[in-house]
């Protein structure tokens, strides 16, 4: 429940020092009163709480915003306490009440109980009065404590003291909630708020739109005018609605965008407050929390309660989701409802100015202003500023510094102007997949934007193809159905990819088309991303020069995919990409500029392309770039297809010249940084190319005969290339994965036999290369690359294929190991291990354990079992937030203390194979968890320094 007031307090908050709260000291100032004497003051009591709540319709129009919500607060504790008066007058009184004296002390703790809560946010109206009941009945136990006190149980007949259990432990709770809910229904005609507290207000969902976000924030909105500067911020932020609802020129000639207040669709969410110990980037964080459609609802409930001004809403979403067009239609409606609405895009002001300079120089960015935030908020006189930070997750991603402290700094500026008496509230939104790291502070209202459904893209397009009905007709176009649109779901759900969806339709009904002919995704991918190169390139160059410069921008965006793909993230900046572009040979030569400063091949690669997001910051006067896919499969996709062109031209070399072998340089230096395993639909395109080009059996032999002979050639092509450090065994390693994994994606499976070198038995050159991989890969990678092969067993060879779904756990050789339903999910993967590297030893070890693990799931705690089964399950942890968890589990359930050296050997090992950033972080993350896992961790670090 949300904070509340005592009753007393919320009176005089409510009354000042007029007549009602005079009543209430003297009723309260009295001696000493017979019990139900007290109860008989309740008549003057009840006076002067109907006598506030009365004029309460009168002064809920104040104009200060954080005076307004503390007298909600105020006479909803007056309700409260008014409720449960008049039922105890409704009552008759037990005959052995009357003529019992209790003191000023005792009567003040029967009038004045703990804080009464308003209705939270997160609590359903059905379990507030649930909870509102027990706190009625708790003061009927306190009047029932204090009597007994007395000794009064003791000098009233039992059927009398009976009466008086049940008047205040069940007929008094029930008749006060009674009250309480028809007084609670009749205030909210006339105070709003109380009707978004309980969701009692009427509301349209997602097809109310910004109408309805206006409709709703007017109710709760002070009425003040703002003052003229202010009113000029306002008045520019309400202009947004006019604009186009995307700024891209990629629109043909007679095609219209629609605007912003008319293409916005209110998105679906999910909300929580955030707990300690969040992962708010994992979707398990988000198991069971409802989806709802009521936006408007939710935010304008959020801004009427004084937790505003104390912590701020976190909104996180995809990319594309429409996080930046919410801040600006929220900024618009807020303007239109008497709120001070100030949108600050974090890309356009300096990333390591604080909060307030951030503010001051958004205000300069958009009226040409030079305003200082204390005489803003002055100026605002009341009215409630809500500052909007846009795109947190650019500071992170341009500037690559870990702002982990960011929200910490928003709560500490809000709770210092909620001191000098300027309250503000705060929204910040980022993408979903940084938001561990920064911390988001206890109770911080956090929103997680959905996908759009059926529904909402139905709406979309309905507004879209009446904006355009004139340019379909003199085109000979059909409009873009909402069936063709949701064929593709991945890209329908996320507002800006349809967008994107709907452009690529309007040149000829290409959507509808594709759809019709039932292409690949693959095929559908080239044809978008191709059509929208061509686009950008018609811009800038002759018409028959578009063709050629294509290929290669495609070949770009693909280096743009495997930046990020190379450096394990989704996003890449404008300096890493231009440094690899330069290392490749692949740069663009600079161009004549004038007195500007050239852009690098980097900038002019990726930004100007509508299905690529541009992160921008400013550190030290100096625009920061980085970038990241609209949808993470146009990277993948491109990646695969990057992949394809090299082999066939590699193909083409063979066949071009006598005794000629492929050059792989450019393929080598490329995938030897990353495993594929981890981005598997790379290999579903690959296989979908390899099968349109029937080159499948001819690209799976290329790749055989470059892992066969690459023990005879140096890595000495692109010597510059380096996304990260890596010696030459790591990359030789992730290297022959990703050679075995092209041959998987290109055929049906390949034998041992077939890609090894063929100098020992096939068995024993293919667990060297397993356990290379697993050396040198790291935990993740290593993993996913088990994971997603299929293994066969046999006697001297093995089978190996991209493993499906519905692929068994296939073990030929070690029949013992063929029931991997025993034990954790843990002990499956290490089974899995075993088995793909074929290790008799382990095998061994594991058909001798494999007796006691129905016994271990039974709760056994045999020492040697179980703490050999524990170093066995921390050896599969596949992430930072699996891999601590199971080594904090395996500290804590360590069944012998006195001989930790196993135990410190295996996470020794595991550490081995993470970066030394993942390992300190890993490091920490243990330590946190307990006493004795801080000391193992101190004892770690030791034996780390000492190397």
């Amino acid at each position: 429940m949300a904070r509340g007031y005592r009753y007393g307090d919320a009176v005089r908050l409510l009354g000042g020092q007029d007549p009602a709260v005079k009543a209430l000291d003297t009723v309260l100032g009295v001696g000493t009163l017979g019990v139900w004497d007290l109860i008989d003051a309740k008549g003057e009591l009840i006076k002067v709480g109907n006598d506030l709540l009365a004029r309460w319709r009168d002064r809920r129009g104040d104009r200060k915003w954080r005076s307004r919500t503390e007298r909600l607060e105020a006479a909803h504790t007056v309700l409260v306490l008014t409720a449960y008066l008049e039922a105890v007058e409704a009552l008759d009184p037990p005959h052995g009440l009357r003529g019992f004296r209790l003191s000023r002390e005792e009567q003040e703790l029967l009038t004045e109980i703990d804080e009464i809560s308003c209705p939270g946010m997160w609590v359903p109206p059905e379990v507030y009065l649930a909870n509102l009941r027990e706190r009625y009945v708790l003061i009927g136990e306190r009047m029932i404590h204090f009597l007994g006190g007395l000794y009064l149980g003791d000098r009233l007949r039992p059927h009398e003291w009976d009466q008086v259990t049940r008047l205040f432990l069940q007929g008094v709770p029930d008749e006060a909630l009674r009250r309480y809910e028809d007084r609670y229904r009749q205030l909210s005609a006339d105070v709003p708020e109380f009707g978004l507290w309980t969701r009692s207000i009427e509301h349209q969902a997602t097809r109310g739109g910004l109408a309805e976000v206006r409709r709703l924030l007017e109710l709760i909105g002070s009425g003040a005018a703002l003052p003229g500067q202010l009113d000029t911020i306002s008045r520019l932020h309400r202009s947004v609605l006019e604009r186009p609802v995307a700024e891209t020129g990629d629109v043909p000639d007679g095609m219209r965008l629609p605007t912003l207040d008319r293409a916005y669709i209110t998105p679906s969410f999910r909300a929580r407050p955030a707990r300690p110990g969040d992962d708010l980037a994992s979707n398990s964080s988000w198991e069971g929390v409802d989806v709802r459609r009521d936006l408007p609802a939710f935010l304008a409930d959020r801004l009427s309660r004084p937790q505003a001004a104390r912590r701020p809403i976190l909104v996180l979403g995809q990319p594309g989701a429409g996080k930046s067009l919410l801040t600006k239609v929220l900024s618009a409606q807020l303007a239109e409802a008497s709120f001070l609405p100030i949108r600050v895009p974090l890309r356009e002001v300096k990333a390591a100015a604080d909060i307030q300079q951030q503010i001051e120089q958004a205000i300069y960015h958009l009226s040409g202003e030079r305003l200082e935030w204390p005489a803003v908020a002055r100026a605002a006189d009341g009215v409630l500023p809500v500052v909007l930070l846009d795109g947190f997750d650019e500071l992170l991603q341009a500037t690559g510094v870990r702002q982990s402290d960011y929200l910490e700094k928003v709560v500490a500026f809000q709770e210092r102007e909620l001191t000098a008496g300027r309250a503000v509230a705060v929204v910040v939104t980022s993408r979903t997949a940084v938001a561990d790291r920064a911390h988001t502070p206890d109770d911080t209202v956090v929103v997680r934007l959905e996908p759009f459904d059926q529904e909402q893209v139905g709406d979309w397009l309905r507004v879209w193809n009446d904006m355009n009905a004139a340019y379909f007709a003199e085109s000979g176009l059909s409009p873009l159905a909402p069936a063709v649109a949701l064929a593709q779901p991945a890209l329908a759900e996320q507002p800006l990819l349809l967008l994107m969806l709907a452009l690529y339709d309007a040149d000829g009904n290409a959507l509808t088309q594709g759809v019709g002919a039932e292409l690949g995704t693959g095929e559908l991918y080239e044809r978008l991303l191709r059509r929208f190169v061509e686009r950008e390139l018609e811009k800038e160059c002759p018409r028959d020069q578009v063709p050629r410069r294509v290929e290669r921008k495609l070949v770009h965006l693909a280096c743009v995919a495997l930046s990020m793909f190379n450096r394990g993230r989704q996003w890449a900046t404008s300096a890493e990409f231009d440094a690899d572009l330069k290392a490749l040979g692949l740069a663009e030569p600079e161009k004549d500029t004038g007195f500007a400063t050239p852009l690098t091949s980097g900038e002019l690669a990726p930004g100007t392309f509508f299905f690529v997001h541009e992160a921008m910051a400013t550190r030290d006067k100096e625009t920061l770039h980085s970038y990241e896919f609209l949808h993470a499969t146009f990277g993948e996709y491109l990646i695969a297809r990057l992949i394809a062109s090299l082999l066939r031209e590699m193909l083409i070399q063979e066949s071009g010249a006598v005794l000629r072998e492929a050059d792989d340089g450019m393929l080598r230096a490329l995938l030897s940084w990353a495993t594929l395993a981890t981005r598997t639909p790379v290999l579903g395109f690959l296989r979908e190319l390899a099968l349109a080009q029937n080159e499948a059996p001819q690209w799976r032999e290329l790749a055989i005969r470059l892992f066969k002979r690459l023990d005879t050639r140096e890595d000495n092509a692109f010597p510059a290339y380096r996304p990260w450090v890596a010696g030459p065994q790591r990359r030789y390693a992730y290297y022959t994965a990703n050679l075995f994994f092209v041959a998987l994606a290109c055929s049906e499976g390949v034998k041992a036999s077939e890609i090894t070198p063929g100098r020992e038995d096939p068995i024993t050159e293919w667990r060297r290369y397993a356990l290379l991989w697993r050396s040198q890969c790291a935990a993740e990678e290593w993993a996913s690359l088990v994971r997603e092969t299929g293994v066969t067993l046999r006697s001297d060879d093995i089978g190996l294929a991209l493993r499906t779904e519905a692929d068994g756990f296939h073990e030929f050789e070690f029949p013992q190991l063929s029931n991997p339903g025993h034990g954790a999910r843990g002990m499956i993967q290490f089974r899995r291990e075993v088995t793909f590297c074929h290790l008799a030893d382990e095998a061994e070890l594991l058909a001798a354990l494999a007796p006691f693990d129905l016994v271990m799931e039974a709760g056994s705690n045999g020492a040697p079992i179980r703490g050999l089964r524990d170093v066995l399950l921390l050896k599969a942890a596949t992430s930072l937030d699996r891999c601590a968890e199971t080594l904090a589990t395996a500290i804590e359930e360590w069944a012998d203390p006195l001989d930790e050296r196993p135990l410190l050997k295996a996470i020794l090992g595991d550490l081995a194979m993470s970066t030394d950033d993942d390992a300190e972080e890993l490091m920490a993350r243990i330590a946190g968890t307990s006493t004795r896992a801080a000391a193992l961790m101190a004892e770690v670090a030791r034996i780390r320094a000492r190397g």
